[in-house]
């Protein structure tokens, strides 16, 4: 069960969740910021010790850092991420790209993520990975 805090923002309601993700109900979207696909993947190869493991919205909107680098492009993770993709092959996804972006590079077309420059803007909010102000927005990062 996702438990939530809302706050109004930039005209809109916006759920806080505690799971390190924010809904925007009227738009039916969940934001997730640093994600960071393969991150553990990248870690390992430089000999860093890491665990294996690592609503009813109709749009995931990414605040950059998808995927974390290069290096995290294992195929592992890359058919982990396919996978789910295909169950959830309802939903728009789309990334505003973030640093860790212009390093990993886009994700696979066949993931069928849209991929944006920061700001993404939806109604009286800016969504973006880096908090810079935006005229006449409330910026979510």
């Amino acid at each position: 069960m996702l438990t939530a805090q809302v706050v109004e923002v930039g005209g809109s309601s916006v759920q806080l969740l505690a799971q390190r993700a924010a809904f925007l109900p009227e738009h039916g979207t969940l934001l997730v910021a640093d994600a960071h696909v393969g991150k553990a993947a990248s870690f390992r190869r430089w000999g860093v010790p890491v665990p294996e493991a690592t609503t009813r919205a109709t749009q995931v909107v990414f605040l950059g850092d998808l995927l974390h680098s290069t290096r995290g492009r294992a195929a592992a993770t890359l058919d982990a991420f396919a996978r789910w993709r295909d169950d959830h092959a309802e939903l728009r996804l789309t990334l505003v790209r973030g640093n860790h972006d212009d390093r990993a590079g886009d994700p696979p077309a066949g993931w069928g993520v849209s991929c944006v420059d920061e700001p993404m803007r939806m109604g009286g909010l800016a969504l973006a990975h880096h908090p810079e102000p935006v005229p006449g927005a409330y910026v979510l990062a």
